[in-house]
């Protein structure tokens, strides 16, 4: 079964290039979240590009 969880935010002012770069998983690795596997990162996609 599949299945999707959305989050969504308001964000007000500031850069939002610190949230791009979460977002779009740009980092080598994440102290938040250490599971996260950057080589499946290629199977990500947009619904709406960018």
């Amino acid at each position: 079964m599949l299945y999707a969880i959305l989050r969504f935010e308001k964000r007000k002012g500031g850069p939002a290039s610190a949230l791009e770069k979460h977002h779009e998983r740009k980092e080598e690795r994440y102290a938040s979240n250490p599971d996260i596997d950057s080589s499946r990162s290629h199977l990500n996609y947009h619904l709406v590009e960018p």
